[in-house]
């Protein structure tokens, strides 16, 4: 019998089954660790096997969007390996989530979107084009008018910018012309909140109800509004004027009641090609002055 370093009395045989112990263990954690890396080659070499991971990729429903674009993109997405071992290409690990927030961002016009798996080898990809229904042309109408419609951007029906726009002559669409916010992007931005949007979208459409033709909407620094109608002979624009806080509601009711009196309507559509602009920015009040 004889002590350990902490005072406490043992045998030799004791001692001899904790070496063994001790032995066994570090045999035994050499063991799993072994067995754990040969288990991730495994799994590393099995994550390349051509059965199992993507090669096809099918691209449906674009008719702008360039689909060899999209398709060169995914490629890209599913290049590489996980930690340097497991293939991204591997359709049970593929990053779905990351390959559709990232086609979403490299190409704006995308708005429906469906990423799934075909089979063990094929990736389908299905999508859904914005539509362009106006257009954002900066913050102010260009002083040449060779300029005009070429710094255009599409706009969808709720206000949100998706895509540049080719060159357009004349009054296809309808533009808006306002400051954004220049430390952004001008992609991805609204041009305004969407209630704010869809009332003058509104306004635009009753008006053209009661015989005018907008074409564009103007803010400028005091927060007036002015949208511009076709042009005259000319070549001005006849405007219609109101202010930021103006209720769209209110003044359009102003402006229809007006043109149900007859002398009223008369004297404005018959002299439209000189009319300089109806101003309804005072409350219940319709002004308004020809060239």
């Amino acid at each position: 019998m004889y002590k350990d370093k902490r005072g406490i009395t043992t045998s030799p045989k004791i001692v001899e089954m904790a070496y063994k112990r001790k032995k066994r263990n570090i045999r035994l954690s050499i063991l799993l660790f072994i067995l754990f890396v040969v288990i991730i080659v495994g799994l590393s070499y099995l994550s390349n096997y051509k059965k199992i991971t993507i090669s096809n990729i099918v691209i449906s429903g674009t008719h702008i969007i360039d689909s060899k674009n999209v398709e060169e993109r995914i490629k890209e997405d599913l290049a590489g390996k996980y930690i340097y071992l497991f293939a991204k290409k591997n359709v049970f690990i593929y990053p779905k989530s990351y390959i559709e927030k990232d086609l979403r961002k490299t190409f704006p016009r995308i708005q429906d979107l469906s990423i799934k798996l075909e089979g063990l080898n094929t990736l389908r990809v299905e999508i859904g084009e914005r539509t362009g229904s106006y257009m954002y042309c900066g913050s102010n109408i260009p002083e040449k008018i060779e300029d005009l419609g070429e710094n255009c951007y599409f706009i969808n029906s709720d206000g949100y910018i998706f895509d540049i726009a080719p060159y357009f002559s004349g009054n296809i669409y309808f533009k808006f012309y306002l400051p954004l916010d220049d430390t952004k992007d001008i992609l991805g931005q609204n041009v305004m909140d969407k209630e704010n949007f869809n009332k003058i979208i509104a306004f635009t459409d009753e008006l053209t109800e009661l015989g005018f033709k907008p074409v564009s909407l103007i803010m400028n620094d005091e927060d007036r509004y002015s949208l511009h109608l076709e042009a005259r002979p000319d070549g001005g624009e006849p405007e219609i004027l109101y202010k930021k806080d103006n209720d769209i509601d209110t003044i359009f009711s102003n402006l229809s009641s007006a043109m149900k009196k007859t002398e009223f309507k008369n004297e404005i559509m018959t002299k439209l090609d000189k009319l300089d602009y109806i101003d309804l920015r005072f409350n219940n009040k319709v002004l308004y002055k020809f060239k």
